[in-house]
């Protein structure tokens, strides 16, 4: 599904891991363009900015970008890790903050793949 609606781009923020946050704003919607936008709540989407109509090209290129998103599937393998790290912190009842237990652990990791190295 593809939703085109006009929207105003209002702030853009840092996050600490080198992310952005984009606000947008946009006119009154209809409620079946609320209801649509809503179906895309917690999930990965692509975003196209524009300031003109949209060419075959441009079109072309999304369609294309949209196959290699339905490819991307669950979450990546440093997300995994962290959060099963985060479960062995909470079993093991570590007196360490999570914080300071990951970076334990990820520096023990490391340690391990590097002494395979010649």
């Amino acid at each position: 599904m593809n939703i085109v609606i006009p929207a105003g781009l209002e702030s853009i923020a840092t996050r600490a891991d080198g992310s952005l946050k984009l606000t947008f704003g946009t006119p009154e919607l209809i409620s079946t363009q609320c209801a649509d936008l809503f179906t895309y709540r917690r999930k990965e989407i692509l975003l196209m900015l524009s300031t003109g109509d949209i060419s075959i090209e441009q079109k072309q290129a999304l369609e294309s970008t949209t196959k290699e998103l339905k490819q991307i599937k669950g979450k990546s393998h440093s997300q995994r890790l962290r959060e099963v790290l985060y479960i062995l912190h909470s079993q093991d009842n570590s007196m360490l903050s999570f914080d300071e237990y990951y970076t334990k652990k990820m520096e023990n990791l490391i340690e391990i793949v590097k002494e395979r190295l010649d």
